[in-house]
């Protein structure tokens, strides 16, 4: 991860509160860059779910073979969804029109999927080579010593996520819209909007929000929900 980029992202969040502290939704009438917006917030939502999905279902399957090859296995298997996922966001997001204040945090989402991307495929070539069985001039201990360096930089990767979900909420905040004390107090959703989208991360995440040990993939989606539903905020269609 390049740590500048990183950085400046979050430089980016407190200049933004500072300063202010998908297409198919309701956003504000002819305002084609509030759409979008709502739409990537649509979309980071969306991911959320789907990073979710797959943890959870990684869980159950490698609890049901526990045996050596039986785990390698599973990896492989999930590894693949992971990487048809991956690429469905990516292309997701590439079609997604922000402005290049939210341009950033778009570009750093598709970033950070690719590299999940190349750490997860990485994964599955290793889990391919140890169910092959031995083979000559294949280092096996060095293989086996990247398999948690690996685990690590992909909960690096969900870290960063939680850190842009502090920054995706407020990209539904409207920031052409001040309260009578100079500070934002509007969203860019219309209230049916905000209630649909609170509504969706509650079925999504269920229980597991209110989780104090939950994973940064589930707390990213507890920031965009507490967000929504703080009392400061009003909806684009509220007085």
């Amino acid at each position: 991860m390049r740590k500048q980029l990183w950085i400046g992202l979050l430089l980016g969040v407190i200049a933004y509160v500072t300063c202010g502290a998908s297409a198919q939704s309701q956003a504000l009438p002819g305002n084609t860059q509030k759409t979008a917006r709502i739409a990537l917030a649509q979309e980071f939502v969306r991911e959320l779910e789907v990073l979710y999905r797959l943890q959870e279902t990684a869980k159950k399957e490698f609890a049901e073979d526990s045996s050596g090859a039986g785990k390698l296995t599973t990896g492989i298997r999930v590894g693949t969804r992971t990487l048809f996922e991956m690429n469905d966001s990516i292309n997701r997001l590439s079609v997604i029109n922000v402005d290049s204040r939210w341009a950033e945090f778009r570009d750093a989402l598709k970033k950070l999927h690719q590299e999940r991307i190349v750490l997860v495929y990485e994964m599955n070539q290793t889990s391919k080579t140890l169910l092959a069985g031995p083979e000559p001039d294949v280092n096996y201990g060095k293989l086996t010593a990247r398999a948690p360096e690996i685990t690590a930089q992909v909960e690096q990767i969900d870290k960063i996520i939680f850190t842009i979900a502090k920054a995706m909420f407020f990209a539904l905040v409207d920031d052409d819209r001040l309260g009578a004390d100079g500070k934002l107090h509007y969203l860019i959703l219309t209230k049916k909007d905000r209630t649909s989208m609170v509504q969706q991360i509650d079925k999504i995440f269920g229980p597991t929000l209110e989780d104090e040990n939950a994973s940064r993939i589930v707390s990213s989606a507890w920031v965009i929900k507490y967000g929504l539903t703080r009392p400061n905020y009003k909806a684009a269609d509220e007085l």
